[in-house]
Formats: structure tokens, C-alpha cells, sequence
């Protein structure tokens, strides 16, 4: 009977293997989000009403933030084109600023070639490629809101469901396993959600004084956006808090050469290696009570064996080798 269970759940596996990355964050944005759906379960009567709620408080924000994102973009593409002579004079007058140093460098020139670049690189398949891209992560997206209700609604049933097809003989140690792997899951989860709010909180901190200082508006203006935008990405494999302090300090180093430098220090440090070399470790090992080693081989090696669903099935990995570890602790 267990051989005949693992066969049927391999060859499930094998099936779903390429969504499991938003799967499995469903699953674990559904299991921290569950006291929070039983409470409006309470007020509402309804669970299903309860589970919509719950989705929504977690989509509205983000689609907001999108939102204002690509309204600001449009925006700030609007400016330039109607007025590109200005960009180009800035990108001049830092060539002029390098030859005092010696460096005799025709950034002009290289941009004309990366256009050129660009142009013969788009066409008919590159465009159906992105297409391809865009569908598979909205389809991902879709399938992450989708699931999270689910699991919310029927996380109990799914649970009776499970525990009812675990083999007798190995489900005292099962449910020993899920509680521990649970604990563990938690912890780590809430240290990564933790880390990514204090890294936005730094950045749009730190955005709003250097746009003060350098007398710079749009870091001063959109310095909580911005700081939006870093815990966002900051949630996203593979992205980052590089996807916003990068494009800035290419955008200032044509005219403010010294704050381009500083974003780049700032981020680097403050932005990158603190989140992921010190507060995600640290905030974890206090939540999940695992070794801040551990946590960290679970991110960098994650990514590394298994590329962007690493991410997830890297700690997941651990933990679960954690977990096992503690339930063979208790027996002995």
C-alpha cells in the first residue's frame, strides 16, 4: 500500500511539477493567513465571503501599488519624449566631467548602439517569446490568487483529506512531521515578509534624505513608492531591491554623478546584503528557532540547484530535513 502511494503521488508530481512554485506559495500564504480568515469567518457567517476578503486585503494593495507604478512610468517616458534634448545634454555634460579625470568615454555613441542592438534584436519571435512570458507568469499569478481562496475555504477538508490517505503505519510520525514542518515554515516565512517590510521602510527613508540633500523632487516625492516597490520586489525570486536602486543611480549618473555612487553604496549595502546576509537570517532563526546558517544555505542554495522555483523549494527542502530532525529528536 505505501509503495502504491508514493508511485500515484510521483507520477502527480511529475504533472504538476511546473506549478508548484505559486502552488506552494499559496499553500503558505494560506496557512499564515488562516487566523485571520477564521476571524472573518466569525463576522461574516461565511466562509467563502471570509476567504474572498482575506484574497482581497492581500491583491488591492498590490494592484494599487502597480497601478501607480506604471502611471508614474508613463509619466516620467511623457517628460523625456516630449523633451529628450535635455537627457541627452546631461549625458554630455558627465562625459565632460570624466575627461577631467582622464577618462575620455562617448556614452552618446554606446547608447546608439544598444538601440541599434535592440532594434535587430526584436522581432517577430522575440515578440511571441515575451507574449509566451507575459502568459505564463499571469497565468501563475492567476493560479497563486485562485489557489490562496481555495486553500483558505477548504484548507480543512484538504487536511481530513490528507490525513485520511496516509498508511496507518506511518501516520502518527506524519502528523508529527507537518506540525513540526508547520512551526518551522512559519517562522521562516514571517523572518522573510519581516525583512522585505524594514528593507522598504529603509529604502523610502533613505531615498527621501538623499532627494532632500541633493535637492532631487522625485526621490522626495515618490520616496514611500519607492520603498513600496522595494518591499514588493523584495518578495519576487530572483528580482529584488536591484530592480529599483540600479535604474535610479543609471538615471542620476549623467547629472549627479556623487548620488549615483551613494544609491549604489546605499543599496548594495543597506538594500541587498543586510535583508539577505543578516535581518532575513536573524529574524528567521528567532521566529523558527533553526540555525541562521541553515536559512541561509536554504535561499542561496535554492536558486542555485533549481533556479527560480529555489526559492521556495529550497527552504522548503530544509525544513523539512529540520523538521524530520526534531520529530527523530522528541522520539529519542
Amino acid at each position: 500500500m505505501l509503495i502504491l502511494f508514493v508511485i500515484v503521488l510521483l507520477l502527480n508530481l511529475s504533472i504538476f511539477y511546473r506549478i508548484f512554485t505559486p502552488l506552494i506559495y499559496a499553500l503558505l500564504v494560506s496557512y499564515l493567513l488562516l487566523p485571520l480568515n477564521d476571524y472573518f469567518e466569525k463576522i461574516f457567517k461565511n466562509r467563502d465571503v471570509a476567504s474572498v476578503i482575506t484574497v482581497l486585503i492581500i491583491i488591492i494593495p498590490f494592484v494599487v501599488l502597480i497601478w501607480t507604478t506604471l502611471d508614474t512610468l508613463i509619466n516620467e517616458i511623457v517628460k523625456f519624449l516630449e523633451n529628450p534634448d535635455a537627457f541627452l545634454n546631461k549625458i554630455l555634460d558627465f562625459e565632460e566631467y570624466l575627461k577631467n579625470f582622464g577618462v575620455n568615454i562617448s556614452f552618446s555613441s554606446q547608447i546608439d548602439t544598444i538601440i541599434e542592438k535592440v532594434e535587430s534584436y526584436i522581432n517577430i519571435e522575440t515578440a511571441f517569446d515575451l507574449l509566451k512570458n507575459i502568459s505564463y507568469a499571469t497565468l501563475n499569478i492567476l493560479l497563486f490568487i485562485f489557489s490562496t481562496f481555495y486553500f483558505l475555504r477548504d484548507g480543512r477538508k484538504l487536511k481530513e483529506v490528507t490525513d485520511t490517505l496516509i498508511p496507518a503505519e506511518i501516520k502518527k510520525e506524519y502528523l508529527k512531521f507537518t506540525k513540526e514542518l508547520g512551526k518551522v515554515l512559519q517562522g521562516l516565512f514571517y523572518g522573510y515578509v519581516l525583512t522585505a517590510g524594514i528593507t522598504g521602510v529603509l529604502a523610502g527613508t533613505g531615498f527621501y534624505i538623499l532627494g532632500v540633500y541633493f535637492n532631487v523632487s522625485y526621490l522626495v516625492n515618490y520616496s514611500v513608492l519607492l520603498g513600496f516597490l522595494i518591499f514588493l520586489f523584495g518578495l519576487l525570486p530572483i528580482l529584488g531591491s536591484p530592480m529599483i536602486y540600479v535604474p535610479i543611480a543609471l538615471v542620476e549618473i549623467f547629472s549627479k554623478p556623487m548620488l549615483a555612487l551613494i544609491i549604489l553604496i546605499f543599496g548594495i549595502i543597506v538594500l541587498t546584503y543586510l535583508p539577505t546576509f543578516v535581518l532575513t537570517p536573524y529574524i528567521s532563526e528567532k521566529k523558527s528557532e533553526v540555525h541562521p546558517l541553515i536559512i541561509l544555505f536554504s535561499f542561496v542554495a535554492g536558486p542555485i540547484a533549481f533556479g527560480v522555483p529555489g526559492f521556495v523549494l529550497g527552504p522548503l527542502f530544509l525544513c523539512s530535513l529540520v523538521a524530520l530532525y526534531r520529530v527523530k529528536k522528541n522520539e529519542n
